[in-house]
């Protein structure tokens, strides 16, 4: 049980929470727009009812720890790659083992172990409606030790995600149910928590109560200006430094004139916290033209659907060329549909037609209402160079609002409606490959900087492919960084066709070669019963692992995986007889590639 310091922790945290959440309203965007096409055909809607802050309980959830103070290196909302994150990320003192508690009663409702994403991950549901979610965890107590390891031997699996009934494994309010780790996509170690709904909707857990120690003001460092009116997709926009104290900052001058009369702003900020060096993300954005607010950003609450809009809402190419640097943009494509917009007028697009200089007040602030201000004016001026025109050149032009299609006889492209965020004039071209494994020409699909929401249909056309291996053959994806993905693919009639949700360099190659298997701490013969575990790394070259799987005396046995370290952890059984055993490891990738290693050791 949860000892006497959490407690007192939890009371300090409704206490400061009384007065700020007395005031404070949370309503969520109810957006009015003209139903386009897309909308009409399913796409997600922006209409959510209003709410406040008394909506969510202030003192029912405990902490997760019993770490005091709490603090974090991840907050909910903030960019990450791909996805906006849908949680707190808890900071356990760069250390796995800490006991995590259940913030609240209620039953263990899901178990799901992987060596990706959450990792090993519990999920509570609450009387109240919500479920606590808890990521990256170490191991579970032993009770859901025993339950996990039954649902894994059943299915002679690692990887599980399963549903408990609510009587099966309830919990109390202060129950150990697990230890902190650094399981799955973690980049270190600590604790991942989220509060959802029953519709598996996530909401910031600092709704709840949770407060902490914060009076910094979140940073801003610069600016970003876009053409939106005919010189958009013609210009890469210009971007300039802001200057300030104290949380006020200014433009050089106090002034941008540019050459378009519709604009578009990002802010490049981050937010800092007491008791930690991380960066992590803002809360609120606001953008006033004059008195007139145009656009308004609010992190409070997202759908597991919406996160990928991330790449709309932020400068993807510089996020992921200039080491994850944010620019948040102040205006909402129409092709996003993340309900984050509190208030837009005109999507958050300034007018300047008028050529007067409007007076343009940024506020950047964080959840405990620390607030950094960016004051300036904005002016259209038909001599500006600020906005370097370039030569618009393209194939063709897919429509955002639009089933597109583009194919000829070495490539097919079928991209439902809600793939894009906005209209794209979009480039193709083809090389003959010098590279003998290569089975295809190399097809550049505009570029990795065009960012598409969700996955659309991809054919390409094989050269010099023996129809023996053609199940061999993969679809390979290469970004602008130069990293490369599997894609898979099935061979058909000259063709692999497989799923993308990628703009960039794709190409045909053969992934014939055995995955590698290496143990790390097992020579033949070697008494293992000290040694308790058996380490083993596994890797493969190019379509990647799909399965494993280990014995011991030929039967079936759980081992972990974690495929950020392609590590494989297996604990012995101490009630194995004393002699000679034998381990063996099976390993297969996505093409069917399998490899095997057996040895012999001793207990």
């Amino acid at each position: 049980m949860k000892i006497l310091a959490t407690t007192v922790l939890l009371s300090l945290i409704v206490l400061l929470n009384t007065s700020f959440h007395a005031v404070r309203k949370v309503v969520f965007p109810v957006v009015n727009r003209q139903s386009s096409p897309a909308e009409e055909a399913g796409m997600k809607q922006i209409v959510n009812s209003p709410l406040s802050i008394d909506s969510f309980p202030q003192n029912y959830f405990a902490s997760p720890l019993d770490i005091s103070p709490l603090t974090i290196v991840g907050n909910f909302g903030e960019p990450r790659r791909l996805h906006f994150h849908t949680g707190l990320d808890f900071r356990t003192n760069q250390e796995e083992g800490h006991a995590v508690f259940a913030a609240a009663d209620g039953y263990i409702s899901r178990i799901n172990v992987s060596s990706v994403g959450y990792g090993n991950a519990l999920y509570i549901t609450h009387p109240n409606g919500y479920v606590t979610a808890y990521g990256h965890l170490q191991r579970f107590n032993a009770q859901l030790m025993a339950r996990l390891r039954k649902e894994q031997y059943a299915r002679e699996n690692f990887a599980v995600d399963f549903n408990l009934l609510p009587n099966e494994i309830p919990v109390k309010k202060g129950d150990t149910i697990a230890l902190s780790g650094n399981t799955g996509g973690s980049g270190g170690p600590h604790l991942h928590f989220e509060i959802r709904d029953s519709a598996e909707r996530i909401y910031n857990p600092l709704l709840f109560g949770y407060k902490l120690k914060d009076d910094m003001k979140p940073l801003v460092s610069f600016l970003k200006f876009y053409p939106l009116d005919d010189l958009k997709n013609k210009s890469d926009g210009y971007r300039t430094k802001v200057f300030g104290k104290l949380g006020v900052y200014e433009v050089t001058g106090g002034i941008v004139k540019l050459n378009s009369t519709q604009v578009g702003i990002s802010v490049n900020t981050f937010d800092v916290i007491n008791l930690s060096d991380a960066h992590v993300g803002v809360y609120n954005i606001t953008v006033f033209d004059g008195n007139k607010m145009i656009y308004e950003y609010k992190m409070d609450r997202i759908a597991f659907s919406d996160k990928r809009d991330v790449l709309s809402h932020t400068d993807y190419p510089i996020f992921v060329n200039e080491a994850h640097r944010t620019f948040h943009k102040c205006f909402v494509e129409p092709g996003n549909h993340c309900p984050v917009y509190c208030s837009l007028e005109n999507s958050g697009v300034i007018n300047l037609s008028d050529g007067k200089g409007h007076d343009i007040h940024l506020e950047v602030s964080d959840y405990a209402g620390n607030v950094a201000l960016v004051k300036f004016k904005l002016q259209y001026d038909k001599t500006s160079t600020l906005f370097k025109e370039k030569e618009l050149k393209y194939t063709t032009r897919f429509d955002y609002d639009h089933e597109n299609e583009f194919s000829n006889s070495d490539i097919k492209m079928k991209l439902p409606v809600g793939c894009l965020f906005d209209n794209v004039f979009f480039n193709f071209s083809s090389a003959l490959s010098t590279e003998l494994n290569f089975f295809s020409k190399i097809y550049q699909l505009d570029n990795s900087n065009t960012q598409v929401f969700d996955w659309f249909d991809l054919s390409i056309k094989t050269e010099n492919l023996n129809p023996a291996l053609a199940d061999k053959a993969i679809v390979v994806y290469k970004d602008g960084t130069g990293a490369t993905t599997s894609r898979g693919g099935k061979f058909e009639a000259g063709f692999i066709t497989t799923k993308a949700r990628e703009f960039g360099t794709y190409y045909v190659k053969l992934d014939t070669t055995l995955p590698q298997i290496k143990i790390l701490n097992v020579v033949p013969g070697r008494n293992m019963r000290t040694y308790k575990k058996i380490l083993i790394k596994i890797t493969d070259n190019l379509s990647g692992i799909t399965d494993f799987d280990t014995y011991v005396d030929g039967k079936w046995v759980v081992t972990d995986y974690d495929a950020k370290f392609s590590m494989l952890t297996h604990t012995l059984n101490q009630n194995l007889s004393v002699g000679e055993h034998t381990f063996k490891i099976v390993v297969t990738d996505e093409r069917n590639n399998r490899a095997e290693v057996e040895m012999k050791f001793g207990m």
